[in-house]
């Protein structure tokens, strides 16, 4: 397993950590998909345990258009989309710090 296959899994498994603390259910959080360079990967409800399993997508390239009037929220976690009250807390939010 690849350094960078291991990072994009562990951000994800954070991301879900938090939805999930924060009240959402593991069926809302199916079909969410996620890039991390140029891998496309998708979260996917197991049937049989209502687990949500990491599902690489082969792609060979990802292109991302955003419209001129979305502006970037100051407080948001670039890496995982965590809302947080201050800018700072937004850089720390998966920051690896000592």
């Amino acid at each position: 397993m690849t350094t960078k296959k291991m990072e994009s899994e562990q951000l994800i498994e954070r991301w879900v950590v938090r939805r999930i603390v924060s009240g959402e259910s593991t069926a809302s959080l199916a079909n969410t998909a996620f890039v991390y360079g140029n891998d496309l990967m998708r979260l996917v409800l197991d049937r049989t345990d209502g687990s949500l399993q990491i599902m690489k997508e082969p792609i060979d390239e990802v292109v991302i258009f955003r419209k001129p009037e979305e502006r970037d929220e100051e407080n948001v976690c670039r890496c995982c989309g965590m809302e947080h009250s201050t800018f700072k807390a937004a850089l720390e939010c998966c920051a690896y710090l000592d």
